[in-house]
């Protein structure tokens, strides 16, 4: 199969509606505390569009042979005002179906983001959450030389679920 790493589309949208369904199932099966939001696909759609719309976020798709196998999104971001520079690059999602992993894919995705970022004013670095449980993508991420910077906790609203 001929991979190619392409800026996604509006028509990309049922396939990529799809393949994000999957990575939220697999991201509910990692942990408990992943509770998918409702999202239909014209919701999803006028979603992307929007997206697509905005020069400060980014969506590449991996099309093996006219068909979406895996796809990243990623967006300019503020930090907080206590830190410089003003803004990061963050990895919102990045998907590639299991039957083309283990092939560089994931990678190629990752690099046509950084190509992107290298454009954008003012982001330097990039931030973004990984599930803590999820030991692959924290193994993929860190093969891309990201490393730990910022621990996000988590913890229920009552004092009752707290536990001992």
């Amino acid at each position: 199969m001929n991979i190619v790493i392409r800026p996604a589309v509006p028509a990309d949208a049922p396939a990529l509606y799809r393949s994000w369904q999957e990575l939220r199932k697999h991201n509910a099966s990692v942990d408990r505390r992943i509770v998918p939001a409702p999202v239909s696909e014209p919701e999803f759609t006028a979603g992307l569009e929007e997206l697509l719309s905005r020069p400060s976020s980014a969506v590449f798709v991996a099309d093996g042979d006219g068909r979406v196998v895996g796809f990243i999104r990623a967006g300019i971001e503020a930090n907080l005002p206590d830190r410089l520079p003003e803004q990061h690059v963050s990895i919102g999602y990045l998907f590639v179906e299991p039957s083309v992993r283990r092939h560089g894919l994931g990678r190629r995705l990752f690099e046509a983001v950084c190509e992107w970022a290298g454009r954008q004013d003012g982001a330097s670095h990039f931030e973004m959450t990984v599930l803590n449980a999820d030991e692959d993508a924290e193994r993929f991420w860190r093969s891309l030389g990201f490393s730990p910077f910022i621990q996000r906790l988590w913890a229920p609203l009552t004092v009752e679920e707290l536990g001992p």
